[in-house]
């Protein structure tokens, strides 16, 4: 008996020393599990106690380490984790990221010498890896040190024997030094390793000064490689030459499909944004490629998108042309979008193809909702009233019991000299007809109207058919001789002020100013102030600061009960130079 019960008692010894690693393993594994639910919550301070009792035990636990690092990067005490990481590195010297936490403790503790010392025993022990050397020199550029950062990269470069290590690094550091060649170089090799590197050479290169950006542009058109191309392309968008990039892009697109209409989104991506005519021409020119390499519905949509691009640009035969890919005569083709027939009578209407546009509306009818039908008849409605048939423009309309077909037949009752009926129609339409543009301009033309104490006046309705006409001379003068014709309290200094405002718009600074002037009147005390405001503004757009200065003082002191003092302040303001024009 005594022998087996000392047996027994071995046994049981034996057992209780093997289960005793476990045992341990198993509470501090439960211990770095409380730490990362404090850290969680955001107690920062417990999760980092409850993370050095696990280090205490075992100084290479990784998850103890890295989460003792984020909860003292959360408290702003990276440096705090020094004892704890040089314990890791010595108990497992071969690990390369615990090599990484206590560079980046030296880094926080200020001592680069440390860190320079750490990062050649990392790359010692990782001598095929980047990373020691790219954090020794991100931590240098915390330090704004670019010297050191540059000397870390560089020596990184040396070491792994290859011309493109670290390349989108020194990159930013030549950036930084303003060394925009060497920037370029460098994205180059990195690019031709890593595309995905794109996005941030465009948005380091990019604030380029102008004096640089000729020799950039330069060594990007003698390098041939797609990456260069691509890059150019985006920087020439971004430097005010849309098309120009796309002519860059175009002459390095991939063969493969997917590819280039990967190139091809990226780059209509970056131009979607700017406006402008030669933005839009760029926009339908790489719209149009995408559609070329797209096949099915897919495909006309962007042929489409292409086309409407081409008419905002002002091209309607590059509109056309692809438009005739969408619709074979007045049958549209198959598979094409809802919307094609209001694109194809938009740039109809743009070649001032009325009757045609016309046509193609009636053998549309029965493929569209009643809603777009109605639009596309206002929009029809207009062409006639720029081709003069003022007559044939209203009788398209009345059925039209909508707000925006009132609101489109009180200009043309305008256009006709007819102002009481203008009148009634652009009040019945409201303020909410149309765009928000159209509704403001809606507004003005109605004050204009009830200021005129006449229900008839032929040479106004002409002077603004000549504007709708693009006749800006005959209409801006019509404007002026009307005007001259009303006492300046009945409608002659607003309709001075609204000749101004369209010689402003044309590009007449000139005959805008003088237009202005003649609008401030006393007897036309509600007109005045909005005249001084307009030739404030229009004073402060062509470099006369000074004299925008003393129109609006005028204008504040005279019109203090207008409520147009609060923007000649705003106004004023900028023309003293306390706040950026918007």
């Amino acid at each position: 008996m005594t022998r087996d019960v000392t047996a027994r008692v071995a046994a049981l010894v034996a057992l209780a020393a093997l289960a005793a690693p476990a045992l341990g393993a198993q509470q501090r594994a439960d211990g770095i599990r409380r730490a990362f639910e404090l850290e969680r919550r955001g107690s920062y301070a417990e999760a980092a106690e409850g993370y050095r009792a696990a280090l205490a035990e075992r100084p290479a636990e990784p998850a103890a380490l890295f989460g003792l690092e984020r909860s003292l990067v959360a408290m702003n005490r990276v440096a705090d984790i020094l004892p704890q990481a040089r314990a890791a590195v010595d108990a497992n010297p071969k690990a390369g990221a615990f090599h990484g936490v206590l560079l980046r403790a030296w880094a926080a503790a200020g001592q680069p010498d440390s860190v320079r010392a750490v990062a050649e025993r990392w790359a010692s022990v990782e001598p095929h890896d980047d990373t020691p050397f790219r954090e020794w020199g991100l931590a240098a550029l915390v330090r704004r040190d670019r010297v050191e950062a540059r000397r870390a990269f560089v020596t990184g470069r040396e070491r792994l024997g290859r011309a493109d290590a670290l390349a989108a690094e020194l990159a930013q550091v030549a950036v930084q030094q303003q060394d925009w060649p060497q920037a370029l170089r460098e994205w180059l090799l990195a690019l031709a390793r890593v595309p995905g590197y794109r996005a941030s050479a465009v948005a380091t290169l990019g604030p380029a000064p102008a004096s640089a950006r000729a020799e950039l542009l330069r060594h990007l058109a003698a390098d041939r490689s797609p990456p260069a191309r691509r890059l150019e392309a985006e920087l020439r968008a971004r430097w005010g030459d849309p098309t120009g990039g796309f002519e860059a892009l175009a002459a390095a697109l991939p063969k493969d499909r997917a590819a280039a209409v990967e190139a091809l989104v990226g780059f209509l991506d970056q131009i979607r944004t700017q406006g402008g005519p030669a933005a839009r021409r760029a926009q339908a020119m790489t719209l149009a490629a995408i559609a070329e390499r797209t096949p099915g519905p897919q495909g006309t949509r962007f042929r489409l998108d292409a086309a409407q691009a081409f008419a905002d640009a002002g091209d309607q035969a590059a509109a056309r042309r692809l438009l005739d890919g969408v619709a074979a005569d007045s049958v549209l083709g198959v598979g094409a979008p809802p919307d094609a027939g209001s694109t194809i009578i938009g740039v109809l209407l743009a070649e001032n193809k009325v009757e045609e546009a016309e046509r193609r509306l009636a053998s549309l009818a029965g493929s569209m909702s009643a809603e777009q039908h109605a639009r596309l008849r206002r929009q029809l409605a207009w062409g006639w009233v720029r081709a003069g048939r003022l007559g044939r423009a209203d009788s398209l309309l009345v059925a039209d019991s909508t707000v925006d077909g009132l609101a489109v037949r009180g200009r043309i009752a305008l256009l006709r000299g007819d102002l009481g009926t203008a009148v009634d129609r652009l009040t019945g339409a409201g303020p909410f007809a149309g765009s928000r543009e159209e509704a403001t301009a809606r507004t003005m033309l109605l004050a204009l109207l009830q200021a005129i104490d006449a229900d008839s006046l032929p040479a106004l309705g002409a002077a603004m058919l000549a504007l709708e006409q693009g006749d800006t001379t005959e209409g801006i003068a019509g404007l002026e001789r009307t005007a001259g014709q009303l006492s300046a309290e009945r409608g002659g200094a607003e309709l001075l002020l609204y000749a101004g405002a369209a010689a402003r718009t044309a590009g007449r600074a000139a005959d805008a100013e003088r237009l202005f002037r003649a609008a401030i009147v006393p007897e036309a005390r509600a007109t005045a102030p909005a005249a001084e405001l307009a030739l404030g503004r229009l004073l402060l757009e062509t470099e006369r600061a000074s004299e925008a200065i003393k129109v609006l003082e005028h204008l504040i002191l005279t019109y203090p009960e207008s409520a147009l003092v609060p923007q000649a302040r705003r106004t004023l303001d900028q023309a003293r130079g306390a706040v950026p024009p918007t």
